[in-house]
């Protein structure tokens, strides 16, 4: 295992971010997430179950090399030390913004008469 966590400095956290968002894009990775996309369709109940899950388990092997336990606990620990340093530090809000758009997908609202009102079409 990496440094313990208390030596996990923000630009260790800006690499940690970068390594996750690499991770997310490798041909293996990407191929697993689109296929849950699919599954999941535009349902977001759907998403939450087979995406949410499929993204962070890619994230928790990558948080291992930083210290972080590979489990929940060490995302929930993870997230809360990103959250500390992107009040600090633009680049890790930026960074964690895109590691969010992969987290939770975009919400598409209908209107009553079945019009879309997200603001996206």
């Amino acid at each position: 295992m990496a440094a313990p966590v208390h030596n996990f400095s923000v630009q260790d956290c800006k690499v940690a971010l970068q390594d996750v968002l690499e991770a997310l894009l490798l041909p293996e990775n990407a191929s697993k997430i689109k296929e849950a996309k699919d599954s999941a369709g535009n349902d977001m109940l759907r998403a939450m179950q087979i995406v949410f899950p499929a993204v962070t388990q890619i994230q928790m092997e990558v948080i291992e090399r930083y210290g972080f336990t590979p489990d929940g606990d060490g995302v929930i620990r993870f997230t809360q030390t990103v959250k500390v340093y992107e009040k600090q530090d633009k680049e890790v809000a930026q960074l964690n913004q895109e590691l969010k758009a992969w987290l939770i997908p975009p919400v598409s609202l209908s209107s009553s008469d079945g019009t879309d009102t997200s603001g996206t079409s």
